[in-house]
């Protein structure tokens, strides 16, 4: 499917309930920087925009466990969740608090106005539920509040989503559903609140499978498409979230993904001064989503379903980037239950850079379902990409500084960068495949001269962008790799850089990782 020079990127917003850890880091935000720079690379123009997710239940549960405020625990997570972002080298062009004074006000407007159409067109439909309370606090016991069994695969979970199978419940269908903070015994209570329902499921699984949406990905959305026919919710129980006068007191309009991204494109719209939101028919603009497999009905149904019921005002996502779930030593990663390893921790207590972490994060098959790493698995690849450094990468930098020839063109390296840039695309993308493609280059028979080394600047700047730039500066070239300016580029006469590269650090013991290592808390 074609992509439009204009591009925008909303990785799903993370919830400020703590910090970024590895399968964050090496899922959603990754491929959303990595796709980012690959397109840049070809001459689009890319935004990437984002915010945390403020008005989550789970920030309430963080604030309890922590001690302080919700809005404290916002504010503090929310500049976190930046810096660990910035310092896995993940380039965004907006960070949105919704809650902040700047997004406020605009941001439950987008939300009341859409829910306000949904009802004008007749997709809003005020719908009876049943929802667990406690009965002795009176709490609604939803999201962070409420403990069970899948429905369908019979593995723990809370909220409305498995995070090992991806199935999509309402609360009722929860098994042997229990309070999750000891409130005490359960009692159900019948409550209305808004869903819509999709006006044409079957078109909903056929333009996900055009846009390449592998089978892995597309099993959760067609069972609840034949479950329940596309139906999502638009307003649910709770009193930390969207508030409208036009809902009753302890509700909330449901903060979802779509309109999030929705709102992230008006940020971006002001910013780019463009005449229409890029969620509206004819924007010009392709918009894509990438979240994990575990968000599958709000980053694959519910676009479409608010999209059929705006009538016409707002169209989906063009393109979905959905990832697998990446295991750490045999689990999920998790912030609730404190199992990974933690951005800030590993990138600022260790000697691993961004680049090394990303290197090791790439070689996860996450595009084709989920996968796990290990501190072994981790650190062979740190240790892999050091010693190539040292042992190859240097050496022809220094032979590079004694040459006086021309760099030539280079054509073995734009067929290559090429090619590994179409498995970069926002349809059907293969971050593991690339960073092969990488390995391949990196580690073949060609001769480590100049125009080797143009190869190493293309192919690595999408997947290791300081290395990517510290060649290509040594080959003399201006800016960023950029597989157009390659193309057109005559021979250039190099310029002598000084100096050498950067030296990496030496072999890295997992023995040095293992205080960062956190394993707790496992059901």
């Amino acid at each position: 499917m074609r992509i439009q020079q204009k591009v925008l990127l909303v990785p799903m917003q993370p919830t400020p309930n703590g910090r970024m850890h590895i399968g964050h880091g090496g899922g959603t935000y990754l491929r959303a920087d990595v796709i980012a720079r690959a397109l840049r690379a070809q001459g689009h123009e890319v935004a990437v925009v984002t915010g945390s997710d403020v008005y989550e239940d789970w920030v309430v549960a963080a604030a309890h466990r922590e001690g302080r405020s919700p809005e404290e625990t916002c504010r503090d997570h929310h500049a976190g969740i930046a810096r660990d972002l910035a310092r896995l080298s993940v380039r965004l062009d907006a960070w949105i608090d919704p809650s902040g004074e700047e997004h406020r006000d605009a941001y439950r407007q987008l939300h009341e106005d859409v829910l306000n159409r949904l009802r004008t067109t007749g997709a809003a439909r005020l719908e009876s539920e049943r929802i667990p309370f406690a009965r002795d606090t009176g709490r609604a016991l939803v999201g962070p509040w409420i403990a069970g069994e899948c429905p369908h695969c019979g593995r723990p979970c809370g909220g409305s989503t498995c995070t090992y199978c991806g199935e999509y419940f309402v609360p009722e269908q929860l098994v042997d559903a229990r309070s999750r903070i000891g409130d005490g015994p359960v009692e159900w209570r019948t409550e209305r609140n808004w869903f819509a329902t999709a006006d044409d499921p079957g078109a909903i699984a056929d333009r996900h499978r055009a846009a390449g949406l592998r089978p892995v990905f597309l099993a959760p959305l067609l069972r609840a498409l034949e479950a329940h026919g596309g139906r999502v919710r638009l307003s649910g129980q709770g009193d930390w979230g969207i508030r409208s006068e036009t809902l009753p007191a302890g509700k909330v309009i449901s903060n979802g993904y779509f309109l999030y991204s929705v709102y992230c494109g008006e940020v971006h719209r002001a910013s780019t001064g463009a005449a229409v939101n890029p969620f509206a028919p004819g924007s010009g603009v392709t918009t894509v989503g990438l979240f994990g497999s575990d968000n599958s009905t709000p980053g694959l149904l519910v676009p479409d379903v608010i999209a059929q019921g705006s009538r016409g005002t707002l169209t989906p996502f063009d393109a979905t980037v959905v990832n697998g779930m990446l295991q750490f030593e045999g689990h999920k990663c998790s912030t609730s239950k404190r199992h990974g390893i933690w951005l800030s921790e590993l990138l600022d207590g260790t000697s691993v850079t961004a680049d090394e972490l990303r290197y090791a994060l790439l070689h996860a098959p996450l595009d084709h379902g989920p996968a796990d790493i290990s501190l072994r698995s981790l650190t062979d690849h740190v240790n892999a990409l050091r010693t190539w450094r040292t042992s190859v990468l240097r050496p022809a930098l220094d032979r590079l500084r004694e040459q006086s020839r021309p760099v030539p063109r280079a054509e073995s390296a734009l067929k290559a960068a090429a090619a590994q840039y179409e498995l970069l695309t926002p349809y059907s993308p293969d971050l593991t495949a690339a960073v092969e493609a990488f390995d391949a280059w990196i580690g073949g028979p060609l001769t480590a001269d100049a125009e080797w080394l143009v190869g190493v600047a293309l192919l690595a700047r999408p997947l290791l962008p300081e290395l990517a730039d510290q060649v290509w500066a040594r080959l003399g070239f201006p800016g960023e790799p950029d597989l157009r300016q390659a193309e057109h580029l005559e021979p250039l006469p190099l310029r002598s850089p000084a100096g050498s590269a950067d030296e990496p650090a030496g072999p890295l013991d997992p023995a040095a990782l293992r205080p960062y290592v956190h394993i707790q808390d496992q059901e």
